[in-house]
């Protein structure tokens, strides 16, 4: 399972919803999506030197019909985490689901069918909210616990929090997560939504 926190550090959110990258992209507040050849070295000298205004998000295609985007800037909040982006990016049916690492938390946010359904305590892997519908089923065949329990089990119980985070956005949507994925190719641009 891929390790998140390993590949970024202790800043990152990372998006996984239906449609293109543009599509993803601009649900997230990019105006003009373009081409960025070098996508994650660009994120990595936007963090390091504090530049600009907004934030720097990332897009690439996945799987048949999704797409992933990426942000290392999150000094104001991450946009993939914004339960009305997340609303946003499933309606019509869809599902979207978002992992973000803060220094000081792993959560993953699940949103379906235009609704946030809850969260995950990556670190726990307790998750957070009245009703999960089918994609608590799936969460629980991955290990995490219902509602009003403890402990996970299985594969949830033996992984990492970043690699429970990525099983969690596995057991959502079914798209694995390898380091591959993150070569790109990229579309990216600047969004005021996190700023």
């Amino acid at each position: 399972m891929l390790d998140l926190t390993e590949m970024f550090g202790e800043g990152w959110c990372v998006t996984l919803a239906p449609g293109s990258p543009a599509e993803v992209l601009g649900a997230l507040g990019v105006v003009s999506a373009g081409e960025v050849s070098d996508g994650l070295e660009r994120a990595t000298v936007r963090l390091v030197n504090g530049a600009g205004g907004g934030v720097l998000l990332l897009g690439c295609h996945v799987a048949a019909g999704w797409s992933m985007a990426v942000e290392l800037e999150g000094s104001t909040g991450w946009v993939g985490m914004d339960p009305a982006v997340l609303s946003a990016l499933s309606s019509g049916g869809g599902i979207a689901v978002s992992a973000c690492e803060d220094p000081n938390q792993l959560t993953v946010q699940l949103a379906s069918d235009g609704a946030v359904l809850g969260w995950i305590d990556a670190v726990t892997g307790r998750r957070f909210g009245e009703d999960f519908g089918p994609l608590g089923e799936d969460l629980t065949a991955a290990g995490f616990p219902a509602p009003g329990e403890d402990e996970p089990s299985g594969a949830a119980a033996v992984l990492g929090p970043s690699q429970r985070a990525a099983l969690a956005m596995r057991a959502a949507t079914g798209i694995e997560l390898d380091e591959e994925v993150f070569d790109g190719p990229w579309l990216g641009g600047i969004s005021p939504l996190g700023a």
